[in-house]
């Protein structure tokens, strides 16, 4: 009975060393208007498949052909608005993304990303060769590109899945997410280079994994 004792009381303790917690949130996701493609900050490279060739008129479009493809390139945004309100979800992100689309910009994305917690989203910091950041979140994600009609404005709705791990003080919480970013240009651009106001492009459920 008593080395019985003895192991349920160890088994006991093991569980209450291996504890998890589970915390969720919402975030937006704002893109700021950096340059003429509003976010992007590194076009990458551009192909159009099945013989089309690009178009002149319009970045990241075809002319004929099935496809277009997108790798490389670069877009930063920022995290803001977090309910509860948590700074470790809050900062500047930047993502690179790639795409397989049809000529309708619709289609498969995926790429990689990071978020660095910061009181403000303050591009100038993140650029500034002299200022380094150990404490971050970074990951990848995958997702979906889709064309939606309504009765309002037509509308591009991509759908993401986001996976990632913290570094620096965040090291040993891991991250997941899902995302919902509405555009409506088929080059996806902030709304307010289209002039349709300052509303958060994307909008995030979070959930933060620690172990104990």
């Amino acid at each position: 009975m008593k080395i019985l004792f003895t192991l349920l009381a160890a088994l006991f303790a093991l569980t209450v060393q291996a504890q998890t917690t589970f915390e969720h949130f919402t975030a937006e996701d704002n893109w700021p208007v950096l340059g003429e493609f509003g976010n992007i900050i590194e076009p990458g490279k551009f192909f159009c498949t099945g013989g089309g060739e690009p178009d002149p008129a319009a970045p990241f479009t075809c002319i004929g052909g099935n496809g277009i493809h997108i790798r490389g390139t670069q877009m930063v945004s920022c995290s803001t608005a977090s309910e509860p309100y948590d700074p470790r979800v809050e900062g500047f992100v930047w993502f690179d993304f790639a795409a397989n689309w049809d000529l309708a910009h619709t289609g498969p994305v995926s790429g990689n990303w990071r978020i660095v917690p910061y009181p403000e989203c303050d591009w100038s910091v993140l650029f500034n060769p002299n200022v380094e950041f150990d404490t971050y979140w970074e990951g990848t994600y995958t997702g979906k590109r889709e064309f939606v009609f309504g009765p309002e404005l037509p509308k591009w709705i991509t759908s993401l899945k986001l996976v990632g791990f913290g570094t620096g003080d965040l090291a040993g919480q891991k991250i997941k997410a899902t995302e919902e970013i509405t555009t409506y240009s088929p080059v996806p651009v902030p709304w307010e280079l289209l002039g349709l106001g300052t509303d958060p492009e994307g909008l995030v459920d979070i959930t933060i994994r620690t172990k104990y």
